[in-house]
């Protein structure tokens, strides 16, 4: 379970203002928003490179400012842009999230097997396609024991099968029981995989609504009233 309570950074633009939000185990809540600063300021607090903060931020009732960090165990966090060493072999970073991610033998060579990652394994990762880079780290971060994920923008630019694909691993960690938390733009791949969809807009969350009842209303209109820049 993830847990932000009252959460407010009000020293950087845009604010952060009071933010409430919890995502229970097997859900998948998408918070939309324009630009990234705000999520940028939230995926900070979640790495614990922003601590200048109101409110409470908890994963697994654990609070991420309390002594104990071991609710890092339990969180994973996973975006397109992530930032490894370009001239890193595959094959060392694979060896890094292995040790680091605490993953079985059994489920390595499982993913070993069924990813073909023999083929992978001698190239740099700045020689990888953006699409198998991407399916490289989804497969290795879905290993992790830990149950509890923020993902970011991992489907834009990729090709519909690749979109497809990680929706249905999306749907199977949450039969899994994983908790999720995506933040994106786009509201039409929202109620693909959400449960609730959260609209946030100049650091404020404006609209909370189940996937069930989105479905039914006018997608378009919400777009612009809380998506678009000039809304």
């Amino acid at each position: 379970m993830i847990k932000i309570s009252n959460l407010s950074l009000m020293k950087k633009i845009p604010e952060i203002s009071d933010l409430d939000m919890e995502i229970r185990e097997g859900e998948t809540y998408v918070l939309l928003s324009t630009g990234r600063s705000a999520t940028d300021h939230l995926v900070n607090i979640f790495l614990g490179m922003e601590k200048n903060f109101e409110g409470s931020v908890q994963v697994e009732n654990i609070d991420i400012l309390s002594k104990s960090e071991s609710w890092r165990e339990h969180l994973t966090f996973l975006s397109s842009g992530s930032e490894w060493p370009r001239d890193m072999d595959v094959g060392e970073l694979l060896s890094f999230l292995k040790f680091n991610f605490n993953i079985s033998e059994t489920a390595f060579a499982e993913l070993y097997v069924k990813s073909n990652m023999e083929r992978l394994l001698p190239k740099k990762i700045s020689e990888l396609k953006e699409v198998e880079w991407r399916k490289f780290l989804f497969s290795i971060c879905r290993l992790k024991k830990g149950k509890n994920f923020i993902i970011r923008d991992f489907v834009k630019g990729m090709p519909p099968d690749f979109t497809l694909e990680f929706s249905k691993g999306i749907r199977q960690m949450k039969k899994d029981l994983c908790s999720i938390l995506y933040l994106g733009d786009d509201v039409f791949f929202a109620l693909e995989i959400g449960d609730r969809i959260g609209f946030m807009k100049k650091g404020k969350l404006l609209l909370e609504l189940p996937a069930s009842r989105m479905k039914k209303m006018n997608i378009d209109e919400l777009y612009f009233q809380f998506l678009s820049e000039g809304g």
